[in-house]
């Protein structure tokens, strides 16, 4: 019995199905066609190509996708070149927005600007999220430019959201910013009377400076001649991420991520006084070990 066709090239006989392989940037979607001796053979191509398209293969060759590279790029390079913090900020961007996105698992070579605006037009996130994956899908494509895996960074000549928020919105945000009464101030005080952590409390209601730059001062941080304390250190729990996702915490001392963060802060009475009278045999102001 003859296999059933549909379709005639120079002469021989075939059957074509045919396959939506993806969508342009407008929505239009990308249609391919496959070719068998019968529908069966033509559906099992378009299968496997398709499996293979998936799994960032082409023609059953391993092809260079996104979420093949990036986490090579991501471990082999920029965690090396970044502090901790910023590191586990990228690796939680890319596991959040980058990875699930339709583009990381098409050829890196397929990745152009208009598919990955429309991924940024999509994304339901909000103006400054869009800008964290863009600052670094740019860095990654920079990479990958210079390296040769693709001839020019997608990334460039995008159009990222604004942030709409109204003149009104952001002043009335600042101006919600909280103070301790002269009461509430007291009663503080009462709380922490005999606990180990009063002379943190005080400190920080003399000094107003964050918890991990408290724990994170030293001695030597400490200009007594001059009543200044220089807060040029932070100390926070710090995320080791390894490559398959698992984290282990520790403690690490560093610098303030940004140049405001570091600054002088005099010393009033009170606070000179209280940091004479502690103990500086130990390399950190309020920590025990």
């Amino acid at each position: 019995m003859a296999k059933k066709t549909n379709f005639e090239v120079n002469g021989k006989q075939y059957y074509r199905v045919r396959r939506t392989i993806g969508h342009k940037p407008d929505g239009t979607p990308i249609i391919k066609s496959f070719y068998g001796t019968g529908i069966n053979e033509a559906n099992k191509k378009a299968d496997e190509y398709i499996n293979d398209l998936k799994s960032g293969l082409i023609n059953g060759k391993q092809a260079t996708t996104l979420n093949l590279l990036f986490p090579d790029w991501l471990f082999g390079v920029k965690k090396n070149e970044v502090k901790a913090t910023t590191f586990e900020s990228y690796y939680g961007t890319y596991k959040k927005y980058i990875e699930p996105l339709d583009i990381s698992n098409i050829p890196i070579k397929e990745v152009k600007s208009l598919k990955l605006q429309s991924c940024y037009n999509d994304l339901k996130t909000t103006p400054n999220n869009v800008k964290k994956v863009h600052k670094v899908l740019n860095m990654f494509f920079g990479y990958a430019e210079k390296e040769g895996y693709i001839l020019k960074n997608p990334c460039n000549n995008l159009s990222l959201p604004k942030d709409r928020k109204k003149v009104a919105e952001i002043l009335e945000k600042k101006q919600s910013f909280q103070y301790y009464s002269e009461d509430e101030i007291k009663r503080l005080k009462e709380v922490f009377e005999g606990n180990k952590y009063k002379n943190v409390v005080l400190f920080a209601l003399g000094t107003g400076m964050r918890r991990g730059e408290i724990f994170g001062l030293q001695w030597s941080d400490i200009d007594f001649d001059k009543k200044e304390i220089h807060v040029i250190h932070n100390l926070s729990s710090i995320a080791e991420i390894s490559q398959d996702g698992k984290r282990e915490y520790h403690i690490q001392l560093h610098t303030p991520k940004t140049q405001n963060s570091v600054r002088i802060i005099p010393m009033n009475n009170n606070i000179y006084n209280l940091l004479s009278s502690m103990e500086k045999r130990l390399r950190f102001c309020f920590r025990s070990k």
